[in-house]
């Protein structure tokens, strides 16, 4: 099948990164149980969901053409209009409702791996039926060694890599660094999340005139990708766009 991408870049060199991937999906696949991972009952027939749960997963239909928020009419939302984000795009195929917000959950604080593959398989469509251009590279949002350790892994990180499997993009999970602890963004208020996350990321000096995508689980207000964008551009990047696989409302 014909990749509907404009050619960016040439395809991902072999890496061993690649190929322990391609083994852990060989794996995955023999492995664990062929059934849905929500309903765990019956068989599961794309990206680990049943046609059913498939069927009931809240859609994003009419998104903002810039930052992917649930919008009634017109193309840009009125946020957009009033004040520009830092990033160019976002892709944001569900809503952020029962039951995506409940697989993510589980992903995150349930260490349900598996979602992450599900989440990628959301994503990688709507980015293929999209037509969008292929980006130089992936990265995903990130933490600092503490909250890593803590956590024991990083979810977008993982829904990264899925991701560059699936559409052949390269993937740098390194690209972006936390510097510094930053409050839970969920406690605070738009205003003070911005505030809280100013100069809290480094980016290696790699993307220079490239296009770069920031990949995460959820988008609510934006504060976190905005200041990754800004962070990005700064250091020379020519388009940051954010792919998601929810959207809050």
């Amino acid at each position: 099948m014909a990749f509907p991408f404009d050619c960016a870049v040439d395809g991902p060199a072999p890496s061993l990164g690649r190929a322990l991937l391609a083994r852990m999906l060989w794996l995955l696949d023999r492995i664990l149980e062929p059934v849905c991972l929500l309903c765990q009952q019956v068989t599961e027939r794309q990206h680990g969901l049943c046609d059913t749960c498939a069927r009931s997963l809240p859609l994003n239909k009419t998104p903002c053409s810039v930052c992917a928020r649930p919008i009634e009419t017109g193309s840009i939302c009125g946020k957009c209009l009033s004040k520009p984000n830092d990033f160019d795009h976002a892709i944001a195929p569900l809503l952020y409702r029962e039951p995506i917000s409940e697989m993510i959950r589980a992903l995150k604080y349930r260490e349900k791996l598996a979602f992450a593959r599900t989440a990628a398989g959301i994503m990688s469509e709507t980015v293929l039926r999209a037509a969008e251009k292929k980006p130089d590279l992936i990265c995903s949002v990130p933490m600092t060694t503490t909250a890593l350790r803590k956590r024991g892994f990083n979810q977008s990180a993982l829904i990264a890599l899925f991701l560059g499997y699936r559409l052949g993009i390269p993937v740098s999970n390194h690209l972006l660094r936390k510097v510094r602890e930053t409050a839970h963004q969920s406690d605070l208020s738009a205003r003070e999340r911005r505030g809280n996350l100013k100069n809290a990321f480094r980016c290696q000096p790699r993307v220079a005139g490239r296009h770069v995508v920031i990949v995460d689980d959820v988008l609510t207000t934006g504060a976190t990708v905005n200041e990754l964008a800004r962070t990005l551009k700064k250091a020379g990047a020519a388009r940051v766009d954010v792919w998601v696989c929810a959207r809050t409302d």
